[in-house]
């Protein structure tokens, strides 16, 4: 019985130890390679943008008058073991994915625009 419990748990660990996603999760496969194909000064769209990478998660006016548009997005994988008491005390921690990109509209056509993406890891656990 205990063999069992304690099976339980290191699968249920396992299951658990995925990772949780926010924003736009189409920009999670994007690199600022094939963005630069797809977004064009003067000439790409709003409407464009939007099919290709749905609707903004922030969109914000200018003193200008033009218009900026905000895409984000975050992974966040957990490791195991940090589900694991003790052990994850110890050796606990996560790897963190973001990307941003930002769009700045005059009138219905792309101005300027600016992607930027962040790997890190963190280690919570005594033993790094």
């Amino acid at each position: 019985m205990n063999r069992l419990i304690a099976s339980v748990f290191f699968i249920f660990t396992f299951l658990i130890a995925g990772c949780s996603t926010s924003g736009n999760q189409h920009l999670k496969n994007e690199t600022s390679q094939s963005l630069q194909s797809k977004i064009i000064k003067n000439k790409t769209t709003k409407s464009e943008i939007t099919a290709s990478l749905g609707e903004p998660d922030t969109r914000t006016t200018l003193d200008d008058g033009n218009e900026e548009w905000m895409y984000t997005m975050d992974n966040n994988q957990f490791d195991a073991t940090t589900f694991i008491p003790v052990i994850g005390l110890l050796t606990g921690g996560s790897q963190t994915q973001a990307r941003t990109l930002e769009i700045e509209f005059k009138g219905e056509t792309v101005s300027k625009w600016s992607f930027s993406e962040n790997n890190s890891r963190m280690n919570t656990g005594l033993i790094q």
